[in-house]
């Protein structure tokens, strides 16, 4: 299941992702990670979610983004719940150019269970039609 926050920036899409997310870990939903481009989060998540600054890898495309979720799943197969804040951010994309991103993100969370929630970045006006799917 892929769920995306779509907003403008300040609206309270990353409040809603760690909110979400430290709810989760109090359920003990199992294991949780919680990908974004800093470490500013780090004393908002809970203790058992695991916080990546992707800024401190070599992801600097699509592609290689899904190739560290899948090295993610093949380290820990117990992982459960993947959380990305600021996917627009991250990949250097707007919203409307993700489609592919996403359709990739679903085959990996149809064949490995895992879970995405993800924060998108973009004006109410300019949501473009495939996210209605995962809002």
């Amino acid at each position: 299941m892929i769920r995306a926050v779509y907003g403008e920036k300040g609206s309270g899409k990353t409040r809603a992702l760690v909110e979400h997310a430290n709810k989760m870990a109090d359920q003990h939903y199992g294991c949780i990670a919680f990908i974004d481009s800093g470490n500013e989060l780090i004393y908002d998540l809970k203790h058992g979610i695991r916080l990546i600054n992707i800024s401190e890898f070599p992801v600097d495309s699509e592609e290689r983004f899904i190739g560290f979720i899948y090295g993610m799943i093949a380290q820990n197969y117990d992982l459960k719940w993947i959380l990305i804040n600021r996917i627009t951010h991250i990949l250097k994309k707007d919203a409307k150019d993700l489609e592919g991103f996403f359709l990739k993100l679903k085959e990996i969370s149809n064949k490995y269970g895992v879970e995405f929630d993800i924060s998108v970045s973009g004006s109410k006006e300019n949501m473009p039609e495939f996210l209605n799917v995962y809002i």
